[in-house]
């Protein structure tokens, strides 16, 4: 899309009628151009209310795994029938479930953020909604949790904002940003990608550079996840987390939505 066609877009859309108070669209596509990050768009309480009564009303799923959904208030009844320790559970189907879920990826703001910062009209991959819990995982469970320092590879240009539905603290598996790392990687960071130590992250970007995330339940931040990221497994207190995520193409893979028929709980 043309800067012109990016314009006219924009021209489209009401600022006003955005949930989100207090976010200037200028100032965050600034940051996050320099950093890779910006922080403080945050959720009316209203909003935090509706998705996480949702969230206590609707079947979860152990470790993402259709088999195993259970509600959130019977989760150790739900591992000891499963015979499964959860690192994590996702819900699916949140655009289809949750109307403030829905409502919030249309929002003016977060489209108008998406596309300044892609320079197109942005298109809404999907949603991820889940919880962290503290646990004793392996080193391989915290790699398939998002759990060690990776970047993603989504699309060659997105966008992904993150909302706190709990109050996040050190002890409840705050996300860790490494500001500016999108746009400087050393070679072996882009033709070796894997998970990366924390010991090679901070060797090679500074320990100044690593951007420690915590915040009262509402609290959110947009990232470009081409920047180096990882979650901190929680070791106190579980953490519940939305995601929504915006590029220049929807490429059908990164979305929630699994048919109810494969969705069974334990």
């Amino acid at each position: 899309m043309t800067k012109t066609s990016t314009k006219t877009y924009l021209t489209s859309i009401n600022l006003e009628k955005s949930c989100l108070v207090n976010v200037n669209v200028d100032e965050v596509v600034k940051n996050l151009q320099s950093d890779g990050l910006h922080l403080g768009i945050n959720l009316p309480p209203y909003i935090v209310e509706e998705i996480v009564k949702f969230a206590k009303s609707n079947a979860c799923y152990g470790n993402r795994k259709s088999e195993f959904g259970f509600y959130y208030d019977q989760k150790e009844k739900a591992q000891i029938k499963s015979g499964q320790q959860f690192t994590i559970a996702d819900y699916f189907n949140t655009e289809i479930q949750c109307s403030a879920i829905k409502k919030l990826q249309s929002d003016p703001k977060l489209l108008a953020i998406a596309a300044k910062y892609l320079n197109t009209s942005p298109a809404h991959q999907g949603n991820r909604m889940w919880w962290s819990f503290p646990v004793n995982s392996s080193y391989l469970e915290q790699i398939k949790a998002a759990q060690c320092f990776h970047y993603d590879l989504d699309d060659y240009k997105f966008l992904k904002f993150f909302f706190y539905l709990t109050d996040v603290d050190n002890q409840s598996g705050p996300h860790i940003c490494v500001r500016g790392s999108h746009k400087q990687k050393k070679s072996d960071h882009v033709w070796l990608r894997k998970r990366e130590t924390d010991k090679d992250i901070i060797d090679y970007y500074g320990q100044e550079s690593l951007i420690n995330i915590c915040g009262q339940a509402g609290f959110g931040f947009a990232e470009d996840p081409l920047c180096f990221h990882k979650g901190i497994p929680p070791t106190h207190k579980d953490r519940l987390i939305l995601q929504i995520e915006f590029a220049t193409t929807d490429y059908h893979m990164q979305h929630d939505i699994k048919p109810m028929s494969q969705l069974r709980l334990i």
